[in-house]
This record gives C-alpha cells, structure tokens and sequence, in this order.
C-alpha cells in the first residue's frame, strides 16, 4: 500500500487529505464552506497511524472520477445540514 502526499483518505462520510507521511500519517479534514460554496482543507491536522490505513480509512485516488462524485456528495451532506438548522430555527 502506497501512500503519497495529496491522496485522499476517507472514513464513514469523512475525507481528508494527506499531509505528509512519516511515522504516522498527518491530513487536513477536507470540509464545505458554505460561503463560497466550496470544498476547503481546514488548517488543523489529524493522525492516522499506519495499521489504521487500509482498515479504518479507505486510500482514494485524488483525480479518480469516483473520488469527486464522493467529494460533491460532501457538498450535498452540509448543504442539507444547513437547510435543517434554517428549518429548525424558523
């Protein structure tokens, strides 16, 4: 298993992006900024450790076409979140 810095991981409905790999793996929690309406890397990063990789998090290929419909179903996950919390506070 070939881990290479800009590879996505995903675990449940969560991306992240490799940061650098080392000892263990660091990423950036890939999130939906609804402001500009945009996929953004947050600036805090995460751990993996290696055993965790194949096993909790599924290694994605950055420019797979599976890998970006994944990615807008992000966008659509906090967009309807949005929408409820709206609905929720009328």
């Amino acid at each position: 298993m070939k881990i290479q810095e800009g590879d996505i991981l995903q675990k449940g409905l969560h991306f992240y992006r490799v940061y650098s790999v080392g000892k263990d793996v660091a990423m950036n929690r890939i999130l939906y900024n609804p402001k500009t309406e945009r996929l953004q890397i947050y600036h805090g990063y995460d751990f993996a450790k290696w055993d965790e990789v194949g096993t909790i998090y599924t290694i994605l290929e950055a420019e797979s076409v599976d890998t970006r419909a994944k990615l807008e179903l992000v966008k659509r996950k906090y967009k309807i979140q949005l929408i409820n919390k709206l609905s929720e506070e009328d």
